[in-house]
């Protein structure tokens, strides 16, 4: 008999398309919410999705409104109360954008003296910090709310450069059909599977969903929506 955990494990996401994002009938759709369907079928246990607003995603994490996730290790403040998987489940890359004939941004302190724009519900894995210290002279042009607003503002000259993630500015990118629009990787960003410790048997929960990961994708050579493991083993 599978372990019903519906009234325990609160699964929250937010809105990264196209890794992860609801659909008209409100369930989720992606990458992400496969790899959560997919295991979680697997071990037979039980789990509500939650759709968030993304600046409410970590907050909920962590005072444990959701127990569940896919998360980088930045969005833990404190990881010691949580369970977090063995494995990189997925990658996310954190792009410098800008238009046009502009200075190449190849690291973070290349954008002291720019102006640069920011989505308000990320916080780059710590780059965030130092964009917003004043010490380094970048100027926030403005914070949005998701890539499609950070796009049109670059497009429109509000600053000379912007914050994303790859995936959801290609997706934008062919809606938006911004010309020329150039970009440098600034850093890679590991995803986990976490459980929050206060759910009842977490442990034992989580053993269950790390067997059923591997049993689904370590093992399988087939690859899946161009993601891939970190050890080189293609996804199904």
């Amino acid at each position: 008999m599978g372990l019903n955990a519906s009234s325990q494990i609160i699964w929250g996401y937010g809105h990264f398309p196209p890794s992860i994002y609801a659909q008209e009938n409100g369930k989720p759709q992606g990458p992400f919410a496969d790899i959560v369907k997919n295991i979680f079928e697997h071990a037979e246990i039980e789990y509500q999705a939650v759709l968030l607003p993304n600046r409410r995603a970590r907050k909920a994490i962590n005072d444990g409104s959701v127990v569940f996730a896919i998360s980088p290790l930045s969005s833990l403040d404190n990881p010691d109360n949580f369970y977090i998987s063995p494995v990189v489940v997925a990658k996310i890359d954190l792009r410098v954008y800008w238009i046009g004939n502009q200075k190449a941004v190849t690291q973070a302190q290349d954008l002291n003296l720019q102006s640069v724009i920011l989505i308000s519900s990320f916080n780059y894995s710590g780059l965030r910090n130092y964009v917003e210290n004043l010490d380094n002279n970048v100027t926030v042009a403005v914070n949005v709310e998701d890539h499609q607003r950070a796009l049109l503002a670059l497009s429109v000259k509000r600053a000379t450069y912007m914050l994303g993630y790859s995936a959801p500015v290609k997706l934008m990118q062919l809606e938006m059909n911004i010309q020329d629009l150039h970009s440098y990787p600034l850093q890679q960003t590991n995803m986990y599977i976490v459980i929050n410790k206060s759910v009842k048997n977490s442990r034992q929960i989580m053993d269950k969903l790390e067997a059923s990961y591997a049993a689904i994708y370590l093992n399988n050579l087939n690859s899946m929506y161009g993601l891939h493991h970190p050890t080189g083993v293609a996804w199904k």
